[in-house]
């Protein structure tokens, strides 16, 4: 089972006094992660990033905060070092953090919808998916490009990749019902969820099929 959380943040959150109060409620090893942060937004989006996760991670599995161990790999990526079997995945953008928890590997992403040069597309997206943007109408173009954004994202993140697998190497297929993952055999055992969580934003949750929410 994969449960999805989110936490908005609101205007009066961005301040120096809030994030200090915050930081009282992470272990010292999440204080020294953000030590050295000197943008306050994304130390912001870090410090409430790890205390969702733990709220999330103790909502899933009933265990303390005492008894939630987390590590972080090399390339960033969190996990659990005493539970094995439970996976989870954190993402920020703007006024929302999300988090997902399943007994998978899962990856999940935020975006604000934006003004975006469309000709990042021609470097990121498959001749496929272009075609399909620019067949949607020239107002839609911009959440249509987030959507796909987020759901590329979210299957680099399940794989544990990042960035560092081209966002090309595989195509989004919007379906009748949802969206699926084509051009290689590791993309297509994958399943993706799209949320819309306001008019701003755009989630999509990705973890290995049969996909259960």
């Amino acid at each position: 089972m994969i449960k999805v959380f989110t936490l908005q943040l609101e205007e009066a959150d961005y301040t120096p006094e809030f994030q200090d109060d915050l930081l009282r409620y992470l272990p010292e090893a999440g204080k020294l992660r953000v030590q050295d942060r000197q943008n306050p937004t994304s130390k912001l989006h870090t410090v409430a990033g790890e205390l969702l996760a733990r709220y999330s991670l103790g909502q899933y599995t009933g265990k303390t905060e005492q008894e939630i161990i987390l590590r972080f790999g090399e390339k960033g990526k969190p996990h659990l070092e005493n539970l094995p079997g439970i996976h989870f995945n954190i993402s920020h953008s703007g006024h929302y953090i999300v988090c997902a928890v399943a007994p998978a590997e899962i990856g999940i992403d935020v975006e604000r919808v934006r003004k975006v040069n469309l000709r990042v597309a021609e470097r990121f997206f498959s001749v496929k998916e272009i075609s399909d943007l620019m067949a949607c109408a020239e107002e839609d173009r911009m959440h249509y490009f987030i959507t796909l954004w987020t759901i590329k994202e979210s299957y680099l993140k399940a794989v544990g990749r990042g960035l560092t697998q081209h966002l090309n190497s595989f195509t989004i297929i919007k379906t009748a019902e949802s969206y699926q993952l084509t051009g290689n055999k590791e993309a297509e055992d994958f399943g993706i969820e799209t949320h819309q969580l306001s008019p701003e934003y755009q989630m999509a949750v990705c973890a290995p099929l049969p996909f259960s929410q």
